[in-house]
């Protein structure tokens, strides 16, 4: 049977994203290190696809600010993040999830707190088994819905802006004796209770002091480490 021409753009779409979705998981866990270039002749044989998805998955990453370079002419790298990036996304990210948590304490619903009361009992299951990779993963998760709950469809576009990058330098503090999954969860608990009580303010508070002390361990991490 012939196939349509919606038919070879579905399968051209799941090719770029299996690509798109494998080369993501790969730089954000740091298989794929900083700074190496991803070759889009190695990628078509690895893969087995033509280039048309190669490049589209490229420049998704591009857009997720986890390469830099010409997509099609010069190739692209994996970024590294330095320290002044570091500082930068975790100023705005303090900024904009403590608005996050604040809108969310307003507009709180019960399906909603349930959904919180998820996370926790997620994220305690993540600490009684060590998993600090799933924990990073959940952790911007938690912060979108807050987002989401929010209301606030710009915000949520916003914080997705630095979504990648951050889950990079998260997964570089919670190796930190000082900062691993178990202080970041006491942490989240209090921003969560904060909500359910429709606190705004404490929210906000609660919210923006988890930030900051995830920045504080991220540039501790800078400090003793060659990036």
């Amino acid at each position: 049977m012939e196939r349509t021409g919606k038919d070879r753009k579905d399968n051209l779409l799941s090719k770029t994203d299996m690509v798109y979705r494998a080369l993501q998981e790969e730089i954000v866990e740091g298989r794929i290190p900083p700074g190496e270039r991803l070759v889009e002749r190695n990628l078509m044989e690895r893969f087995g696809v033509s280039k048309t998805p190669i490049r589209e998955a490229l420049l998704k990453l591009k857009q997720d600010g986890l390469v830099k370079g010409g997509v099609v002419h010069q190739g692209v790298s994996v970024i590294r993040i330095s320290r002044e990036d570091a500082i930068e996304i975790y100023d705005l990210r303090e900024v904009l999830e403590g608005l996050a948590a604040r809108k969310a304490a307003e507009r709180i619903r019960e399906e909603d707190i349930e959904k919180l009361n998820s996370f926790l009992q997620l994220f305690e299951e993540c600490v009684e088994k060590g998993d600090v990779r799933k924990y990073a993963k959940m952790d911007l998760d938690f912060h979108k819905f807050l987002a989401v709950v929010s209301g606030n469809k710009r915000l949520v576009k916003a914080i997705e802006r630095f979504f990648y990058q951050a889950r990079i330098l998260l997964r570089t503090s919670l190796t930190l004796p000082s900062r691993g999954p178990k202080v970041s969860l006491a942490e989240h608990r209090k921003v969560v209770e904060a909500i359910i009580e429709k606190n705004a303010s404490l929210a906000e508070k609660k919210a923006k002091e988890h930030v900051r002390n995830t920045k504080e361990a991220v540039l501790r991490w800078f400090e003793n480490t060659q990036w």
